[in-house]
């Protein structure tokens, strides 16, 4: 066990090292002109790389460096490559699913799992291994880290059945070549992102029998590595062996662990080497800075940018009065775009939302791995004082009351949303947290120019919040179903900084992305955006993937006044009440309750999702 961790571990950490020494292989992993010979001549005989005495099973290659299903050693003895059930089962309800790539999913994600619980057991038994953050994690972090990793599995389940053309394993940091990628990857062919894969296959196998290993010392031992005192003492005596502090073996797996670090800097050292890598796809920096492992935030943000002139926290909202004529515009039309009317914090809205993006929150992860957005998150007031203030002294809900005809505005959600890759087709909003379309208003502030090239701007099929053919609970649609074809006049927006745009969430709209789906380097599309409820709102949980838009710690149920420092007030005045609930730190931004509970509605129900991956990224 202690020979098969520390192979585990080091494997880990020098990747190719000596591989180069034989050829290029991976440590672990046989050299890939070897293995590439030796498949060939087990094909030759329809024999197994793996097993040389079994046939290869008919739905394999036995070439472990393919393009299309790297790994592939002709190892199936139980059959499973063969087995159509699930897909069988899936495509009777309209869903395109390779079950062959969820197990090539799981085997990964589980290889990934036993490198960092080997290299952990093993670092622990080194002079090193205070180092570890435990009391960290014990006192403060474990919620943080429930929640994280609640949502990143959420995530990958529904990635396995929607972006069916993703790579196994591919968590949307940019892996391989499809759509450039993010640091150590954006300069691999599809072949060298194959041998790569192999490798990372193989040290993640050598892990997961490693850490068998471990596992079964510790039940017969005591102890992970090595053996407890007395059992070691009566060892050593027939054994005739060394002291148990052995200062060799604890400078080796010293030396193993440095050598983990020292690649991990390495890697990170040789981004863009290559001098290919100029002529190839390429991940723009926007997107390169969501993701950055250094830089990700917990808590509040405090961006050190001064508010816009004229500005003083704790004053009331700015006012900016419409005409009657605006308003039933908006009644009408279900949509209008008010022309500069927060042109006073567009510099400020551009510095914050940038400093937001060079310290993304733990909160953006999951959205920015799916690809939709270069960066986005959900409930910036909450996470950033600078999108609070926006909130609290900006024009914005002076415009809303007065559109809504009520007296009080309250935000239920909001969101940064920066460079849209994929594009929404035609559909209505849901995500409006847990209140009901009557009382829902949605808004949208532009911090860039956008739809001038017929995409980045929201388009609007004007009037459509009057259909009597789309249910509440529907979330994209086609406009050719229900009365959706009586409505023939759309909108032709073409926002500049600081326009706002407010829509009745049933209003049916769109957005479309930039034709490559990727926005290139030096072009971009910055807003805030969110959803208010009006005065005398009750709470109303709609259950379902609604509740995405609901996952704060509040306390609230069905039937009540919606009245919570969670839903602030912000027109008339701010409520200081509430202001001083977030200013103590006291609010739960993600409930992990709440995250445990959609990840098993969502799970439960995932055909009800399935058209969701039939406009994502459409253009009508």
């Amino acid at each position: 066990a202690i020979a098969a961790a520390v192979a585990g571990a080091v494997a880990v950490a020098t990747g190719t090292a000596a591989g180069r020494r034989r050829g290029g292989s991976a440590a672990g992993a046989p050299s890939v002109v070897a293995a590439r010979a030796t498949a060939g001549k087990q094909s030759e005989e329809g024999m197994s790389m793996a097993i040389p005495f079994l046939a290869v099973p008919k739905k394999l290659t036995n070439d472990p460096v393919n393009t299309a299903f790297p790994g592939d050693v002709g190892f199936d003895p139980l059959g499973f490559s063969g087995d159509e059930y699930f897909n069988e089962v899936l495509d009777n309800f309209g869903v395109k699913f390779d079950a062959m790539r969820w197990y090539r999913e799981a085997e990964l994600m589980h290889g990934r799992v036993a490198m960092l619980a080997t290299f952990n057991v093993v670092i622990r038994e080194t002079p090193v291994g205070g180092i570890m953050p435990d009391p960290l994690v014990e006192e403060s972090g474990i919620w943080e880290l429930v929640q994280i990793m609640a949502m990143i599995e959420a995530f990958r389940g529904w990635r396995l059945f929607v972006n069916n053309d993703k790579l196994a394993g591919d968590l949307g940091f940019g892996m391989g070549p499809v759509e450039g990628g993010w640091k150590m990857s954006w300069d691999m062919t599809r072949e060298e992102l194959a041998i790569k894969q192999y490798k990372e296959l193989q040290n993640g196998r050598l892990a997961m029998l490693a850490f068998a290993g471990i596992t079964a010392q510790f039940l017969v031992t005591g102890r992970p590595i090595g053996m407890d005192p007395e059992r070691f003492n009566t060892f050593q005596t027939m054994m005739n062996l060394p002291s148990d502090d052995d200062p060799v073996r604890n400078a080796m797996l010293t030396v193993a662990g440095a050598l983990i670090i020292g690649d991990g800097i390495r890697r990170l050292s040789q981004v863009g080497a290559s001098p290919e890598s100029a002529n190839k796809p390429a991940m723009n920096s926007i997107a390169a800075k969501a993701i950055n492992p250094m830089k990700i935030s917990f808590g509040v943000q405090k961006p050190p940018v001064e508010l816009p002139a004229g500005i003083v926290a704790g004053q009331a909202g700015q006012q900016i009065a419409l005409t009657e004529e605006q308003i039933r515009q908006f009644e009408e039309d279900g949509v209008i775009m008010i022309k500069g009317a927060c042109k006073d914090w567009v510099s400020f809205l551009q510095q914050i939302t940038e400093y937001q993006i060079e310290n993304p929150h733990v909160w953006s992860l999951v959205g920015r791995m799916s690809g939709m957005y270069d960066y986005i998150q959900r409930n910036m007031w909450m996470t950033n004082d600078g999108f609070r203030d926006f909130l609290y002294y900006s024009p914005l809900g002076h415009v809303l009351a007065q559109l809504g005809r009520t007296d009080e505005v309250r935000c239920t959600t909001d969101m940064l949303l920066v460079n849209p890759n994929r594009g929404f087709g035609w559909h209505q909003d849901n995500q409006n947290g847990p209140i009901g379309f009557p009382d829902a208003m949605r808004w949208w502030v532009a911090m860039d120019r956008c739809g001038q090239d017929d995409f980045g701007a929201p388009e609007y099929l004007l009037g459509s919040h009057r259909n009597q053919s789309v249910s509440d609970d529907a979330v994209f649609v086609k406009l050719e179903d229900g009365d959706l074809s009586t409505f023939g006049r759309k909108t032709k927006f073409i926002p500049e900084p600081g326009d706002l745009i407010i829509w009745n969430a049933r209003t049916i709209h769109r957005i479309v992305a930039p034709p490559e789906q990727q926005w290139v380097e030096g072009t971009q599309r910055r807003a805030i955006g969110g959803t208010v409820a009006k005065g005398g709102t009750t709470y109303f949980n709609k259950g379902g993937a609604s509740g995405i838009s609901d996952l704060a710690g509040h306390t609230q149920q069905n039937g009540e006044l919606l009245s919570s420092p969670y839903f602030p007030r912000i027109y008339p005045s701010v409520d200081p009440e509430e202001a001083k609930v977030r200013e103590r730190g006291e609010l739960v931004g993600r409930s992990p309750k709440k995250i445990v509970d959609l990840g098993v509605t969502l799970a439960s129900n995932a055909g009800k999702y399935i058209s969701f991956t039939k406009v994502v990224g459409k253009r009508d």
